[in-house]
């Protein structure tokens, strides 16, 4: 049995609908899931193993080129548009289990979130192995405020979408109004424990760690792609 501290989970199912073959798609004459095996490969963690979960041949051979083993596929029941974190997570900790690997830590580097600062995520790593939560995210402040959102119900009149302790929260100063964040793709570690099934990837404490600037991009769609395009 061998266990290790740290497994690094890409995640890069195909038939991708926004963008076609999104996660191999050329960005800067790399595909992008290319950044993310980049950055996987930069962190300090020697006892660590980096896989990309995917459904397809045609990405398993271009990670494979990146000198990353894919010892298994995705199955395609749990590579939908509609598929969860925890299927992919899970499928993953059962083929290794399989195999008598277990570990301890999991992160997810997601594709679509190619800026990432080396500093960040091991400032994270670290935090998060000193505290006693069960998970901790990348999040930014959030573009728009739920304070300020409304429910549309019949005949046109609205509600506001909170109840608050606030006398007409949706009137006050933004300046007045609590953070509100945004969780972004960049990273997410989570605990394993060396099982071989997880309940959940967040669990019940889930610390913040909190991104700015070129780091908080995501991409979703095309002009997505050429927003990053630019920042890369």
């Amino acid at each position: 049995m061998t266990k290790k501290n740290l497994l690094i989970i890409i995640p890069a199912r195909s038939g991708s609908k926004g963008i076609k073959n999104k996660n191999i798609k050329k960005l800067k004459s790399k595909p992008l899931i290319y950044y993310s095996i980049r950055i996987a490969k930069k962190i300090k963690e020697k006892n660590k193993t980096i896989f990309c979960s995917t459904d397809s041949i045609k990405i398993k051979n271009i990670v494979e080129k990146c000198n990353i083993k894919v010892p298994f596929l995705r199955p395609k029941n749990i590579s939908k548009d509609l598929s969860t974190d925890i299927t992919f997570v899970n499928h993953a900790l059962k083929k290794f289990s399989d195999a008598k690997n277990f570990f301890k830590i999991g992160l997810i580097l997601r594709p679509t979130s190619p800026i990432r600062d080396l500093k960040n995520i091991e400032k994270a790593y670290k935090i998060f192995k000193k505290s006693n939560s069960s998970s901790i995210r990348a999040i930014c402040l959030a573009p728009s405020s739920p304070y300020r959102m409304w429910k549309l119900n019949k005949g046109n009149f609205i509600k506001p979408l909170l109840r608050t302790k606030y006398y007409e929260h949706y009137n006050m100063p933004r300046q007045e109004l609590p953070k509100i964040y945004w969780q972004c793709g960049n990273f997410e570690f989570f605990k394993i424990q060396y099982k071989s099934k997880i309940k959940s990837i967040s669990g019940n404490k889930i610390m913040g760690y909190i991104l700015d600037g070129k780091e908080t991009s995501d991409i979703d769609d095309v002009n997505d792609f050429k927003y990053v395009e630019k920042l890369i």
